[in-house]
């Protein structure tokens, strides 16, 4: 199955922002950091296989998923983000990143964290794979404690896991 889904209000600002709330409200919480009526996302969502591709821009905004979250969402993923533009900083217990653009990081979502995007040029632009665990965690030597994982772009030897993360998602 190959489905595209659009997150995102061409008016942008408050109505945008309270469909997001809405189609996250079991995964996360919301907060803008701009004000609401400056608010923009566009995301693009493809089903591969047992994969979920995700293509997003947006303003700055902060996604907390707590502990409420995870006890409600039953959500046993890992989640692979590449930045391509602005900063993304990620937080998990004390593990804390930073990624710029070309770094990769590996999230575990079945783990309490704060997600912050700020854009240099006034948006973020994320591409993701999410997985099931069981499609990952075989092939990680510590599969409950890569959360945080970065794969820094300034490392040559990470180059090989960019590209087919990039091929991915530029299908979607």
């Amino acid at each position: 199955m190959n489905k595209t889904m659009l997150a995102d209000d061409p008016e942008h600002g408050p109505s945008a922002l309270r469909q997001l709330r809405a189609m996250t409200v079991d995964i996360c919480d919301v907060i803008a950091l701009t004000d609401e009526n400056d608010f923009h996302i566009t995301t693009t969502t493809v089903m591969a296989g047992n994969a979920l591709l995700v293509d997003s821009r947006a303003t700055d905004l902060e996604y907390d998923r707590t502990p409420a979250h995870i006890a409600r969402g039953g959500l046993d993923h890992y989640q692979m983000t590449l930045c391509i533009e602005g900063e993304m900083r990620f937080s998990s217990g004390r593990r804390e990143v930073t990624l710029r653009p070309g770094d990769i990081c590996l999230l575990d979502m079945a783990q309490p964290n704060r997600t912050v995007f700020r854009g240099g040029s006034g948006r973020t632009h994320l591409m993701a794979i999410i997985v099931q665990r069981s499609m990952l965690a075989p092939r990680l030597a510590h599969p409950d404690s890569a959360t945080a994982t970065l794969l820094p772009s300034d490392q040559p030897s990470r180059a090989p896991a960019r590209k087919p993360l990039r091929s991915a998602c530029a299908a979607a």
